[in-house]
C-alpha cells in the first residue's frame, strides 16, 4: 500500500519487521525482495511520486568544489524511484578484477568476493529487465564479435558489452506491485532524519522521521536498512548517535572517507581505416530484443601486467551543440533538445550535457554552441538522412510498445569517432565528506564535500589511451589521434563527479578498515544496514545501478535469515 504524509495526511507511529529508506532501486528491491520472504516492510521516501523542487533540494550541501562536483539536487533525485528516474538504463556489472587485491590500488581489499556477488547477476538482471547475465558478445548467437573487422580480442578487448534496462523508472515499473502489496507499506513526504539506538545497547530502535510541514513520526522495526543514495544514506549516519556516543558507524573515522566516483569524458578520437559500414557503432539488439552496446576493455592480467585502473571506453557522437559536424541528425536532435520541449525528452543534466551548457563539477557540457541557424543548415543540407534518422529513431524511441531505443548513435562516413572513456577513481581516504555547521530547513547538517582525485588517476587514463592506440595500430584497424596537445593536462580538465557516489561507508572484514561488514551491516550495531553505492570498496569501470541491486538482493536474503526466526 501507499501513504502519503507530505500533504498532512494520516500520523501516528509505523512498525514494520524492516524499515527501509529511500525508494529508489536499491530500496525498492529489498523492500519488495524482503516481502516476497515474508517480512513487513515499511519504506520511507522523502519525495512523492513526483518531482518536488522544495523536496529535492534537501540534499543540497554546504559546500563542494564547483570544478570536481555537481551540484547536489541535480545529481540525484528525491522521488519515488529515486536516482533510477534521470538513469538512462545502462546495466554493467564489476569485474573480477575489481575484487581482486591489487597493490597498485590502495585500500582495494573486499571482503566479498566476486563469484559470491555474481550468483545474483541473474536476479539483478530480472529487475533491471535488461535480459540474460551475459555481457560478451562472443556468448551470444548472431552479433559479430569484432566492433571494426580484423580487431580481434588480445590485449585489448572489443566484445564486452553493457546491457540497456527496461524499467529506467523503477517508481513507474514497480509503482503498481507496491501499491498493491499487503507486506511493503510505502510512505512518501517523510524525511528520516535519525537512527535511534537502545540507550546502553548496541541496536537501533527507531527511525526518527519529519515532514516539510513539520509533523513527526517514529518507525520501529527489528532492522533498518538505509537504501537513500551514497551521500545521503553517509549523511544520515553521521546525523545519528552510535553506541559509542559518536556518529552512528564512524567507530574507525572511516565513515565519509573513500569517497569515489568515476574518471571520465573524451580527449581522443579513434581513427578507423577498416571499410565504415562494418563498424559496430550503434546499439544492438540480443536475440531477445535486449538492446546492448560494445566496450573497449583490458583483460585482467593486461591490467595487472601493466598496472592500469579499471576502464572502459566507446565509441561516441560529435558534440551536438557544435554544428562543424555538419550532421543533419545530429543539429536535428540539438534542436530538439534545445528547444521548449527539451525537458520532455530527457533529463536535466543530461539534456544540459548534450545542448553544450556547463554543469559544474562534471566532465559534461561545456563545449562550442553554434548559432542555431549554422543547426537549420545542417538539417537542410541532409534532408534525406534526417528523415531516416527521425522516422527510423522515433519509432524506436517513442513508439516502441515494449522495449524502447536508450539512446542514439550517427554513423560517420569517415569512420572517425569520438572515444569516451570511463574508469575507476583509485581509492583515497582524504577523498571525503563531513557534516557542516549549516543545517537544512529540517534541521540536518548539510554536507561539506571534497572529492578529489590523484595523479595517479589521470596517469591511468592516459596510459589506457596509449595501450588501445597501440591495439588499433598492432592490428592495422586504424589509430586514436588525441584532441589536446597534453593528454593529462585534458584528462585533469575532465575530472568530476556527483553522480555515482561510491565508499563512503566501505565494507570491511574488520570494524578497524570500514563501516559495514561483509553483510552490509554496520559494524557493532547488526541490526543497521546500508544498501547503497556507498559500501563498495573499488569504483570499477561500470555505473553503480546494476550492482546496487544485485547487493540488494543479497541483503533482502540475508534479512530472510536474520529477522524471520523472530516472525514465527
Amino acid at each position: 500500500m501507499i501513504e502519503d504524509r507530505g500533504n498532512g495526511a494520516g500520523g501516528g507511529d509505523l512498525r514494520a519487521h524492516i524499515a527501509v529508506v529511500g525508494a529508489g532501486p536499491g530500496g525498492i528491491v529489498t523492500a519488495l525482495e524482503a516481502a516476497a520472504h515474508g517480512l513487513d516492510v515499511v519504506l520511507v521516501e522523502s519525495g512523492g511520486p513526483t518531482y518536488d523542487p522544495s523536496i529535492q533540494f534537501l540534499s543540497e550541501a554546504a559546500s563542494w568544489d564547483e570544478d570536481h562536483h555537481a551540484p547536489m539536487p541535480l545529481a540525484v533525485r528525491r522521488q519515488v524511484g529515486g536516482t533510477s528516474v534521470i538513469w538512462g538504463g545502462r546495466c554493467v556489472p564489476y569485474d573480477p578484477v575489481d575484487f581482486a587485491v591489487r597493490p597498485f590500488v590502495p585500500g582495494s581489499v573486499w571482503p566479498v568476493g566476486y563469484e559470491e556477488i555474481a550468483e545474483y547477476f541473474p536476479r539483478a538482471c530480472d529487475w533491471l529487465v535488461c535480459g540474460r547475465p551475459v555481457f560478451d558478445a562472443a556468448d551470444i548467437p548472431g552479433l559479430p564479435r569484432e566492433i571494426v573487422p580484423g580487431l580481434h580480442d588480445g590485449l585489448v578487448k572489443s566484445s564486452d558489452l553493457e546491457r540497456w534496462s527496461l524499467p529506467t523508472d523503477f517508481g513507474t515499473t514497480y509503482g503498481e506491485q507496491l501499491a498493491a502489496s499487503r507486506r511493503v507499506r510505502l510512505v512518501t513526504g517523510l524525511t528520516a532524519t535519525e537512527i535511534v539506538s537502545e540507550p546502553g545497547g548496541g541496536r537501533a530502535d527507531h527511525l526518527r522521521c519529519r515532514t516539510l510541514g513539520g509533523m513527526e513520526a517514529a518507525v520501529r522495526a527489528d532492522a533498518f536498512v538505509i537504501a537513500c543514495g551514497g551521500l545521503e544514506g553517509t549523511r544520515l549516519l553521521m546525523g545519528s548517535t552510535g553506541p559509542d556516543g559518536g556518529e552512528l558507524g564512524n567507530h574507525s573515522d572511516q565513515l565519509g572517507r573513500w569517497y569515489m566516483a568515476h574518471a571520465e569524458g573524451v580527449i581522443a578520437e579513434a581513427h578507423f581505416s577498416t571499410d565504415p559500414k562494418l563498424t559496430v557503432y550503434d546499439y544492438e539488439r540480443d536475440i531477445d530484443g535486449v538492446y546492448v552496446r560494445r566496450r573497449f576493455t583490458f583483460p585482467e592480467c593486461v591490467q595487472l601486467d601493466q598496472e592500469l585502473p579499471n576502464i572502459a571506453g566507446w565509441l561516441t557522437n560529435p558534440e551536438l551543440p557544435d554544428a562543424s559536424h555538419g550532421s543533419g541528425p545530429l543539429s536535428f536532435v540539438y534542436l530538439a533538445l534545445d528547444s521548449p520541449l527539451g525537458p520532455k525528452v530527457a533529463p536535466d543534466a543530461q539534456r544540459l550535457s548534450l545542448t553544450g551548457a556547463r554543469i559544474p563539477g562534471t566532465p559534461y557540457g561545456g563545449s562550442h554552441r553554434s548559432p542555431k541557424g549554422e543547426h537549420v543548415r545542417n538539417v537542410l543540407r541532409h534532408p534525406a538522412s534526417t528523415t531516416r534518422f527521425i522516422s527510423g529513431f522515433g519509432v524506436r524511441r517513442l513508439l516502441a510498445r515494449t522495449r524502447r531505443a536508450p539512446g542514439f548513435f550517427v554513423p560517420q562516413p569517415d569512420n572517425v569517432y569520438p572515444f569516451q572513456f570511463h574508469g575507476e577513481h583509485l581509492p583515497n581516504p582524504e577523498s571525503r565528506v563531513t557534516r557542516s555547521r549549516e543545517l537544512d530547513v529540517l534541521g540536518r547538517p548539510k554536507l561539506d564535500i571534497d572529492l578529489r582525485f590523484s595523479p595517479a588517476d589521470v596517469d591511468g587514463v592516459v596510459r589506457a589511451h596509449e595501450q588501445w592506440d597501440a591495439h588499433f595500430r598492432s592490428a592495422g584497424v586504424g589509430h586514436l589521434e588525441y584532441l589536446h596537445d597534453d593528454p593529462h593536462e585534458a584528462v585533469e580538465r575532465r575530472l568530476g563527479g556527483g553522480f555515482h557516489q561510491i565508499g563512503t561507508t566501505r565494507m570491511s572484514s574488520s570494524p578497524a578498515a570500514g563501516v559495514v561488514d561483509a553483510d552490509l551491516a554496520v559494524h557493532g550495531v547488526p541490526n543497521v544496514f546500508v544498501a547503497s553505492s556507498s559500501t563498495f570498496v573499488t569504483s570499477g569501470q561500470a555505473n553503480s545501478t546494476f550492482m546496487i541491486v544485485a547487493f540488494a538482493i543479497r541483503l533482502a536474503d540475508h534479512l530472510r535469515e536474520v529477522v524471520r526466526p523472530k516472525v514465527r
